[in-house]
């Protein structure tokens, strides 16, 4: 998935180095399967917090205010140089967000696919116009104050290539000039890890990039004759994903009765054991994302079973076999597919996933004495088992 974004250098202040913050969420509606991709939530600032933010929204960027300042001269060479309004920008970075609890990480891709900058001639003794007006080189025209003769320029560059690489871009030619600048805006998409196959949580990336001018091989390069008091910015990156579960369990659920299947007339009538005393307990389940299954017993024995007890006589504890199937799930580690899954309170409980957004699907429990077990109980006759078993559906594994 990805998310494009402007980050803003800009402000005040007189650190060294500053930080700006990324934020991007998923949060799914069950009522929306179609929902599967991150939202941007990083608050507006830069040059689309104003007059510019619809163009911003329609072409899905955000910009943040990243507190570098300085000043920019420019030498009136006409030949898209680095005297004039010039930035280079970096290749695209990998990173890894790491869940908070350091079990869970992911790549990420940042790519810088543009820029904007402003320069003011704040002491208004140049041109009103201090920059040409005409196309940028090496990059696409943004968004622009062209013509507006209140002694600043505004552009921002769009790259062509994607940010798949290193690019410079410039006008034609800034005059010269000591202008200051008043903003430093960096266009990003941020290519996100698919949530669906994420954890719930919030997962953090950092990453830093350097600013200066010619012969500081900075990641971002403004040319010729430059002076700023921050150098380097690093980008904090925060992911959350809140997944939405929900079990939908009919009414009498809390209750299994077990019986032979087609029911007692074979041993009522013919003496003849039945293979299996079951019962299958319907329920639906909605999920966006991953969510584990454990087992809790009242009556627990050594290999993992539950057992169910005579509650009329003393006799042996009969072994309960259990199994839960959720069609279109898989488990998380091993790809197969959650169909008669065995359920014991031994097991390592199984992380269960899917390829979508799974609304309201019809789900079943077993609960089944097999084998022998079937005939010890049927020795005891008028007795009554009884037994609690507790299934649960962690939706944060």
């Amino acid at each position: 998935m990805a998310i494009a974004g402007v980050l803003a250098l800009a402000g005040a202040g007189h650190a060294h180095a500053s930080d700006i913050y990324i934020s991007a969420e998923f949060k799914p509606d069950l009522h929306d399967p179609n929902q599967r991709e991150f939202v941007n939530t990083t608050p507006w600032s830069g040059v689309c917090n104003g007059g510019h933010q619809q163009s911003c929204i329609d072409n899905e960027w955000w910009s943040i205010d990243m507190k570098v300042r300085g000043t920019k001269r420019g030498d009136r060479s006409a030949d898209y140089g680095r005297g004039s309004f010039f930035i280079g920008m970096p290749g695209p970075r990998t990173l890894t967000a790491v869940s908070e609890d350091g079990t869970q990480s992911h790549p990420l891709d940042l790519r810088i696919i543009g820029a904007a900058m402003r320069l003011n001639d704040l002491e208004q003794d140049g041109g009103p116009n201090p920059a040409s007006t005409g196309a940028p080189r090496g990059c696409r025209a943004g968004l622009s104050n062209g013509g507006s003769f209140n002694y600043s320029v505004m552009r921002m560059f769009i790259r062509r290539d994607g940010g798949e690489g290193r690019a410079d871009c410039a006008l034609h030619w800034l005059e010269d000039n000591n202008l200051t600048i008043m903003t430093l805006d960096l266009v990003y998409k941020l290519i996100t890890p698919a949530p669906l196959s994420m954890r719930s949580g919030v997962y953090h990336a950092t990453t830093t990039y350097t600013v200066g001018g010619t012969g500081d091989g900075a990641d971002f390069d403004l040319g010729d004759n430059v002076e700023l008091d921050d150098r380097t910015v690093t980008v904090h990156l925060t992911l959350t994903v809140q997944h939405a579960f929900r079990l939908d369990l009919p009414p009498g659920s809390d209750r299994a009765v077990l019986a032979p299947r087609g029911g007692w007339t074979q041993w009522s009538d013919h003496g003849i054991v039945p293979p299996s005393l079951e019962r299958e307990l319907p329920f639906s389940v909605s999920s966006s994302g991953q969510f584990g299954i454990s087992l809790q017993c009242e009556h627990p024995r050594t290999d993992g079973r539950c057992a169910i007890r005579n509650v009329t006589r003393d006799a042996p504890d009969v072994p309960l076999d259990i199994r839960v199937t959720l069609p279109g799930f898989r488990d998380a580690t091993s790809g197969t597919a959650a169909v008669g899954v065995p359920l014991t309170t031994t097991m390592t409980p199984p992380v269960l996933t899917a390829d979508s957004v799974i609304i309201n699907r019809p789900s079943k429990l077993h609960f089944a004495v097999n084998g022998d077990s079937v005939k010890d109980m049927l020795s005891h006759a008028g007795s009554h088992y009884r037994g609690d078993v507790t299934v649960i559906f962690d939706a944060s594994p």
